[in-house]
């Protein structure tokens, strides 16, 4: 077994195109930057399948005081069989030759490489925390199992009887202690390494850390800002793009990965409480926490590029992710559910 991030893979590599477009990968995705690859699976079933089998820990083994003579109750750590299955996302695009041959300042190639990069990162973030291996929507291919389904009904699913409101500067004043003390709280119990949440969040929590005194910004490398407390990364997952129609009719639509606006009705309420969010914490371990999984010796990422001097006018090229994400242990992965943020 070898556990590897993408920058270690990128070191490893001798070829500077890839470098480029790991980089890429690297700038638009703060999770993908530090997420443990476990690069163990084989393909099985004369190649149909790519699954990667393993426990999952549920409830720890229980101790106990006795009197002399007097016996313990047995108690059993239970563990849940699991599989996750590598999915394959990726994208294609085609470019003229005679475009690659005038391109100056202006290379398309690489513009529309970049660009198919995001979008792989976009489906990355998306199902890392609303995919569902099960009853996959997709009509591409099969998802892999996100955040959202692991936690729900665990010890680590907070908040879902309570909504916290911060949707005001008023609001936030008067809850921003309430709100600190519960994301302390998933963060301890998690023992958690990021939390993961959409921009407006991230804009709340800065908010409240200022109302309360703690600075939440450092300096990483490609000269981003960090925001973290505590030393706990906050990790914005973004927007999701999908795209309608097709030509000059195609409209983009930009949701949140982790959603914004949610509405919901808490705790046996008549009326559904609106603008609600929800914000995820993980650890990453490959043995005992959040990680992501890869073919055996592979990369993750992918690039099939155009050879510009065989014949043929028009060029075809790929992008391609090769991964799933597990989780090990749900002690180290949470959920605060029912953050208002907005009205």
């Amino acid at each position: 077994m070898a556990v590897m991030t993408l920058e270690e893979i990128k070191k490893g590599m001798d070829d500077k195109v890839f470098d480029k477009i790991v980089d890429v990968f690297l700038r638009q995705s703060d999770i993908l930057a530090v997420l443990p690859f476990d690069d163990c699976v084989s393909a099985v079933g004369g190649g149909s399948t790519m699954k990667y089998k393993y426990m999952r820990k549920v409830l720890p083994a229980a101790a106990q005081f006795r009197k002399l003579y007097g016996t313990y109750t047995a108690s059993t750590a239970t563990k849940q069989d699991c599989e996750a299955a590598l999915t394959i996302m990726g994208g294609a695009l085609q470019i003229d030759r005679v475009l690659n041959k005038v391109a100056g300042r202006w290379d398309n190639l690489a513009y529309q490489i970049e660009e198919h990069i995001k979008a792989v990162v976009s489906l990355f973030h998306y199902t890392l925390i609303n995919g569902d291996a099960v009853t996959s929507a997709s009509t591409d291919g099969p998802e892999f199992e996100g955040l959202d389904s692991m936690l729900a009904g665990t010890t680590t699913e907070y908040g879902t009887d309570k909504a916290i409101d911060l949707s005001t500067i008023t609001s936030l004043k008067s809850n921003a202690d309430e709100f600190y003390e519960a994301l302390m709280l998933l963060v301890k119990e998690t023992q958690a390494d990021a939390l993961l949440m959409n921009t407006a969040t991230i804009a709340k929590i800065q908010t409240v850390a200022r109302v309360l005194g703690y600075k939440t910004e450092t300096e990483e490398s490609f000269g981003k800002k960090a925001v973290s407390l505590d030393g706990v990364r906050f990790m914005d997952l973004q927007n999701h793009y999908t795209v309608t129609g097709t030509g000059e009719s195609a409209v983009a639509t930009a949701n949140a990965v982790v959603k914004k606006g949610i509405s919901r009705k808490i705790n046996k309420a008549e009326t559904e409480t609106t603008g609600l969010t929800d914000i995820y914490a993980v650890k990453f371990d490959v043995n005992d926490g959040f990680h992501g999984i890869s073919l055996n010796g592979s990369s993750v990422v992918e690039k099939y590029l155009p050879d510009f001097s065989k014949p043929g006018p028009v060029k075809d090229a790929e992008v391609e992710m090769i991964t799933a994400t597990v989780l090990k242990n749900t002690q180290h992965a949470g959920v605060l559910r029912n953050i208002k943020i907005s009205a």
